[in-house]
């Protein structure tokens, strides 16, 4: 399959995350047999290329370049929207003819391509890597410094932005300074607003037009809308999306990161504790706020070292020279991507204090890999990786007080960064985004996409020989005994395998989902359903390429589904078990619903489905309810494997008091439902009087026999079989098939 990938500006000139994800992606899609092209731009104002287009190979991936110097941009609105760019993306398009666009930067290409994909009808995907969908500086940071929400209804704090940014020139002229004077800027940015919503004759000053800031955000949310899916790198940078109707469906897809993961040299007793800083030398990057706390601190035992270009911003290059005399710091100058693990081998903190909002830096991720802890400023996009205290430190962004605090804590105890970065890892690598993007195409069912899976990695099924291979590598889609056996086994050999496996909920969510508080007992229970649901089901779990987890929980099945290269989604009314999945299981999409509302997905979207206990608690209606939209969103042919109470758990519940106990129905409830699976129409449900009993929906114990199986679910579906006790020998697993 041919794929299109577009970012702004490329190597080797340019050099750092958004542009390493596009060549790192599309190197390991050529691994997988696919055939990625990266159309990229030489930005206006660097030397000018020999020819508008220019094809060439970096790194064993094709490039095209166009030349953005002969389309500069003019104005604001040319930054986003430059229809005199379609004709150039349309020739390209011809040209190349792919099977997908994959967009992972807009900004050099603008709307005039998603104008052109939609034309040509080209499937467009893209990885949102920071805010320039909704956010005029990109940053989601306001005129004050502060974490904006995203533009306002009149855009005024965007103009705000715009004012502070073009105030700041060199060559600002007298009455943008005044417009852009910290008093005046609020006011002036009000009236500027209003003046832009003028649509015919727009109103124009100094060469500027506000309504190109007040009509940005809608024309790129019409022009997004072409978008099938979209990958978001962090859960922050997915909700900053989703609050600004971002008018595609999304998932999270970690960045994976290729580097050497050997253990942390030992630390020599009596060494200065060694800070790193990497990365680009511009305000927003933070260095000055380390070099200040540094100063302040008064340790004599600490020392730092810069990795960064001198020539980015040569005065704040001066600025942190001027600020680091004195002190024991090093300026490395820019770090090739071949020494960045050894660099990282020989510090005991890398320090990132960033003053914007970060979405997982690259660096951060690299520095996690090779066990190394990270003192890093209170950002949600960099948090969600870094326990405080436990693989790093965070500190309040922008306050030298507060990163001076946890300097003076990691100087007074050197011994610290030994037992931090024994905790510090992250397994994820590239090879994985690559997986995650194809199996995004495949569950659009895109023309092309199934040649592609035949030259791609072959898919592995428990059938296949693979005797050789390590199941912690493989997980679901190795041999599926190997896998569970390691899982079962891995809570008792080394932390370092034991890593390989998934991470377990907190004991509040795995005991709400399962009643258990052990890890053990959580990952038994996972095995078991696992191995029931792989003798019940008439091919290997790992063969269907696009599950729907009804009722995910905590993960209880889904964390065994790690490796899986399909698209697995999970869904759940309850929003804590959804948000720590969506955070922790990166290979699941894991979405909220609401009770009795229908599935927020197309018809047809998924070929296989898994719900454990969760039709065992369904009144009549909501049974139907449910059977009527998992039909509706599986393909023909689908398989169902969703488990019931039946004759088996009643005989279980009516023998054994602490089954009856764990049901939380009285025995005259359990009395009656014998009599009506026995006697009656084969249903029975009684509203049970428990933790996760709602106003929202009737929520109790629900028991039904293959006669009321027979009448009312094959509406919807043939059934191929119902294994009685199939769950710990008390749920039975029906296996139906769809119409």
């Amino acid at each position: 399959m041919r794929i299109a990938l577009y970012v702004h500006c490329f190597f080797p000139a340019h050099f750092y995350g958004t542009e390493a994800y596009t060549l790192t992606l599309a190197k390991e899609l050529i691994a997988l047999g696919e055939e990625p092209v990266v159309i990229t731009a030489t930005l206006a104002g660097e030397p000018a290329q020999k020819r508008l287009i220019e094809d060439r190979v970096y790194d064993g991936v094709r490039v095209i370049s166009i030349d953005k110097n002969l389309f500069p941009n003019r104005s604001v609105r040319d930054t986003y929207e430059q229809p005199a760019l379609r004709n150039l993306h349309e020739r390209l398009l011809r040209k190349i003819q792919p099977n997908v666009i994959h967009v992972c930067h807009l900004i050099s290409h603008t709307t005039a391509l998603l104008d052109v994909a939609r034309a040509m009808g080209i499937p467009a995907f893209a990885t949102l890597t920071d805010f320039f969908g909704f956010c005029y500086n990109n940053r989601l940071e306001n005129a004050q410094g502060e974490l904006c929400a995203g533009p306002d209804e009149a855009r005024a704090n965007c103009i705000a932005c715009f004012l502070q940014l073009v105030g700041a020139r060199p060559d600002a002229k007298p009455l943008t300074r005044l417009g852009a004077d910290r008093r005046l800027r609020p006011f002036v940015a009000k009236g500027l607003a209003r003046l832009g919503r003028r649509e015919e004759n727009p109103f124009s000053i100094s060469g500027f037009e506000p309504n190109d800031i007040v009509v940005r955000p809608d024309i790129l949310r019409r022009a997004m809308g072409v978008y099938c899916e979209a990958i978001a790198p962090t859960l922050f940078l997915k909700r900053a999306y989703e609050a600004n109707a971002f008018p595609a469906p999304m998932h999270i897809s970690h960045f994976g990161v290729e580097i050497d993961r050997s253990p942390k040299p030992a630390r020599a007793r009596g060494d200065s504790v060694r800070l790193g800083f990497i990365g680009q030398l511009f305000p927003h990057k933070g260095a000055h706020l380390l070099l200040d706390s540094l100063r302040a601190s008064g340790r004599q035992n600490l020392s730092l070292q810069i990795w960064g270009p001198d020539d980015q911003d040569p005065a704040y290059y001066a600025t942190l020279r001027q600020k680091a005399e004195g002190l024991p710091v090093r300026f490395q100058g820019t770090l090739p991507r071949q020494e960045l693990a050894g660099a990282l081998a020989g510090l005991d903190y890398l320090v990132i204090p960033s003053t914007w909002y970060e979405n997982s830096p690259l660096v951060l991720l690299q520095a996690l890999a090779t066990h190394t802890p990270v003192i890093i400023s209170d950002v949600l996009g960099m948090t969600e990786f870094v326990q405080d205290g436990c693989n790093g430190f965070h500190f309040s962004r922008g306050d030298v007080a507060s990163l001076t605090a946890v300097l003076h804590k990691v100087a007074d105890d050197p011994e610290l960064a030994a037992r931090l970065s024994a905790a510090t890892s992250y397994d994820r690598a590239p090879a994985d985004m690559a997986k995650d993007v194809l199996a995004m195409y495949r569950a659009h069912a895109l023309g092309g996409v199934d040649a592609a899976e035949a030259t791609a990695a072959p898919i592995q099924t428990e059938g296949a020989d693979q005797s050789g291979s390590n199941p912690a590598q493989l997980g679901v889609e190795g041999p599926l005994d190997s896998w569970l056996a390691y899982n079962e086994g891995a809570l008792h050999i080394d932390p370092a395998e034991a890593s390989h496996i998934a991470p377990f909920p907190p004991l509040a969510l795995m005991t709400a989902t399962s009643g258990l508080s052990r890890t053990e007992d959580f990952t038994r229970h996972g095995v078991d359903i696992m191995r029931a649901l792989a003798a019940a089901s008439p091919a290997p779990l790992a063969s269907y390429r696009a599950w729907l987890d009804f009722g995910v929980g905590a993960g209880r099945v889904a964390r065994l589904f790690k490796g899986y290269r399909g698209v697995y989604v999970g869904v759940d009314v309850d929003p804590h078990m959804v948000e720590w999945v969506r955070g922790n299981l990166p290979w699941v999409k894991a979405l909220q619903t609401a009770p009795r509302q229908p599935l927020p997905f197309a018809d047809q979207r998924f070929d296989a489905v898994v719900s454990i206990s969760v039709f065992t608690h369904m009144n009549d209606e909501d049974h139907r309810f449910y059977l009527n939209e998992l039909w509706r969103v599986t393909r023909p042919g689908a398989i169902l494997m969703l488990t019931v109470h039946g004759d088996r758990a009643i005989q279980r519940a009516s023998a054994e008091s602490n089954i009856l106990d764990l049901l939380c129905i009285p025995a005259d409830a359990l009395q009656g439902a014998g009599k009506a699976l026995a006697e009656g129409d084969g249903f029975h449900f009684t509203r049970q009087s428990g933790h996760l009993t709602s106003s929202l929906y009737d929520y109790g114990v629900t028991f039904v026999n293959r006669r009321w199986i027979d009448a009312v679910w094959t509406k919807w579906f043939d059934i191929e079989t119902i294994v009685p006790g199939a769950i710990h020998d008390f749920q039975d697993i029906v296996v139906a098939r769809r119409r």
